[in-house]
């Protein structure tokens, strides 16, 4: 690991001179000449169909099916269809989260509509430990950082010899991430890309950002074909850390969005259709109402027929509620994912301490030199700036190096 790829890690959340040993996402079937001519609703039919062709290929009876779920469209889309294959009985779902929020309500309110064997994971009850972030380092290849994640150990037991349905990379395949205003160069959608990171900053960095592009891989295809945006994504942020998080070695997983048929169709369809997700949205929310009525997290946790008024006044609550929980965590910021890590360093001494006593680790190997670590640490302790993000990924670094990642 060299200094680069360390400021790309300090950065983005995850090392980006890496490559996936498992998995493979493949464009190059993508041609957005081949729908064009096809009006909405032979498109709405041919989609639907494509995605039970993709569900029916993996899909083996007499076994055990996890779905998890989550307030979004992917892990719905998945189990709508399964529930066509097999009955609720033989699909265990999950969720996890902190309760008051979309993913882990609107997760519970999807499974209890639809009936399935489900279990829930309130992160506010999990207590982290140094052990199992060390192993967790070792799952995750010691590619991303860590504490963001479910409590992977219950899984160990309840979910080991199950097949699980994971809608990994669900959102960009059907549109999640299709730019309104596309780049026309490669620098500027690295730039964009850049921005996407986690810790939204440069403050860790000892290096200009730009140094970090040659670190970021595309796929080589001219912008008409496929967008630089999605591409980038494709190639480094699925594959690179949302890929290490949530396909875990030794499970067994169906990834039904890289179906390739279903795959080159959603990619291929023209821009207008996939901003959004309006093509996937419809599939779905006409060939199975039941779950697709429900709130989703997409649409600020209304469902998908709100009207224009009360998206408005939705989201106006929203970032009340934002503003409000930066000085009081009673109040539930409801777009969180896991955990209210800024008032978890704060108030949970799990979290707070194995966080500080990482980054003092890190401190004293002298590898990061540049940061004044005590004036971060102080800065978020004492409420003036919040660094969660920034601490967390410092942290991870360290835990990383005790598990045996190498530097070179």
């Amino acid at each position: 690991m060299d200094l680069l790829n360390l400021n790309s890690f300090l950065k983005m959340g995850y090392f980006l001179n890496y490559q996936n040993p498992t998995i493979t996402i493949d464009v190059s079937g993508v041609n957005k000449t081949l729908y064009r001519d096809l009006d909405e609703d032979a498109l709405t039919q041919m989609g639907i169909q494509l995605f039970r062709e993709a569900i029916e290929a993996d899909f083996e009876t007499n076994r055990l099916h996890v779905v998890p779920i989550s307030g979004g469209f992917d892990s719905r889309a998945i189990l709508s269809m399964l529930l066509e294959f097999t009955e609720a009985r033989n699909i265990a779902t999950y969720t996890f989260g902190t309760p008051g929020t979309f993913d882990y309500d609107i997760g519970n309110l999807v499974a209890a509509t639809a009936g399935t064997q489900h279990t829930t994971f309130p992160m506010i009850d999990y207590l982290y430990t140094m052990g199992e972030l060390l192993d967790l380092s070792k799952r995750f290849q010691h590619q991303t950082a860590l504490f963001f994640h479910p409590p992977v150990w219950e899984f160990d037991k309840r979910f080991k010899d199950h097949v699980i349905w994971s809608g990994y990379v669900g959102g960009p395949t059907t549109g999640s991430a299709t730019p309104k205003n596309p780049s026309v160069r490669l620098e500027d959608a690295k730039d964009r890309f850049l921005n996407r990171a986690p810790i939204r900053s440069d403050m860790l960095l000892s290096c200009p950002r730009a140094e970090l592009y040659p670190l970021i891989d595309w796929d080589g295809f001219d912008y008409h074909h496929l967008s630089f945006e999605e591409q980038l994504d494709f190639r480094n942020r699925q594959m690179k850390y949302i890929a290490p998080q949530l396909l875990y070695p030794d499970y067994e997983y169906k990834t039904p969005f890289l179906y390739p048929a279903f795959f080159n169709f959603m990619l291929s369809l023209p821009d207008t259709y996939r901003r959004s997700q309006y093509l996937y949205g419809k599939m779905f929310l006409q060939h199975f109402p039941h779950l697709f009525l429900l709130r989703t997290k997409k649409n600020g946790g209304l469902p998908l027929k709100a009207g224009p008024i009360r998206r408005m006044g939705r989201a106006v609550r929203i970032r009340m509620q934002r503003e409000i929980n930066k000085r009081l965590p009673a109040v539930i910021n409801p777009s969180l994912n896991y955990l209210d890590f800024e008032w978890g360093l704060r108030r949970r001494s799990d979290l707070r301490n194995i966080v500080h006593d990482n980054i003092m680790d890190l401190k004293s190997r002298k590898l990061i030199d540049w940061i004044d670590f005590d004036a971060l640490w102080n800065e978020h302790m004492e409420k003036k700036k919040a660094h969660a993000a920034a601490l967390m990924i410092l942290a991870s670094v360290e835990i990383h190096l005790k598990a045996g990642l190498v530097l070179s």
